[in-house]
């Protein structure tokens, strides 16, 4: 057939060809050649991942997302080049993008540990004082009232809250300083508002 002649520049030796024309064909319905795909790889793949990382969780997560732009992009894929490279180039750049994410978030825990703990209230504790604050947490944003609740009714601590709400530790604390800012400013203007009310007299 004219089309199984591979093109100026396209590897007619590339040790893989036949399983990714293979799963070329089946994809996205079949997978079959697709998953021998990721056993051959994955390997290759966790190790440079992990040399590059130094870290086994980020490698895992890593590889996933080569795994997944493969199943993505597999089949555009015009073996231009050995399917080992592509692969290899797609590891280096899913780990450049974890990479570059932990340098964010190194920044915002740096910004972050000079800053006090932040407080939701006052330091009274009485029951009328703890009625209005849950109150005015039901008034915040769900981005950041559900981590408040964690934080500081449920009593989580931030790596604790990160795990359940399966965010970075400094996206919750970055999501906890917004909340207590404005929970402050809903609590001294509902404070305010009641100390400038006239009292009622119904006599």
């Amino acid at each position: 057939m004219g089309d199984s002649k591979p093109a100026d520049g396209m590897m007619e030796g590339d040790p893989d060809r036949e399983l990714i024309e293979r799963a070329q064909k089946e994809l996205p319905y079949g997978t079959s050649a697709y998953d021998e795909l990721v056993r051959r790889y994955s390997g290759r793949v966790f190790g440079r991942s992990y040399r590059i990382l130094r870290s086994e969780g980020d490698a895992e997560e890593a590889a996933q997302d080569v795994f997944l732009a493969v199943f993505r992009n597999l089949p555009r894929y015009r073996f231009e080049k050995p399917f080992s490279h592509w692969v290899s180039t797609v590891t280096l750049n899913a780990c450049r993008m974890i990479l570059r994410r932990r340098a964010q978030e190194q920044r915002r825990r740096d910004a972050y540990a000079r800053e006090p703990e932040p407080t939701v209230a006052p330091p009274e504790t009485d029951v009328a004082l703890r009625r209005i604050v849950l109150e005015l947490l039901d008034e915040l944003d769900p981005g950041v009232r559900v981590p408040m609740i964690l934080r500081f009714v449920e009593g989580y601590t931030y790596a604790e809250v990160a795990r359940e709400l399966e965010l970075s530790e400094s996206a919750v604390k970055m999501r906890v300083s917004r909340g207590a800012k404005k929970l402050r400013e809903l609590y001294e203007s509902r404070t305010g508002e009641q100390r400038g009310k006239p009292e009622r007299n119904d006599g």
